[in-house]
């Protein structure tokens, strides 16, 4: 059962992951991404906090994997 948590957990992540970038994209097509300066930083986190909760949670499921 633990198993499949971590697997809903990934995709979730990856799904978040996903939508982050488009917002990122849609700001530096749109010109905003170049104008935020040091605030740019605070948009690009949360993909990179994304990106690693997406790693650790397929890692967790594939040692839940290994205990059964």
């Amino acid at each position: 059962m633990k198993k499949w948590f971590f697997l809903a957990s990934f995709i979730a992540a990856t799904f978040c992951s996903l939508f982050w970038a488009t917002v990122i994209i849609f700001a530096i097509v749109t010109g905003r991404f170049t104008t935020l300066g040091v605030r740019a930083a605070a948009l690009v986190a949360p993909l990179l906090a994304f990106i690693y909760g997406a790693r650790e949670m397929f890692g967790y499921f594939k040692d839940a994997r290994r205990e059964k």
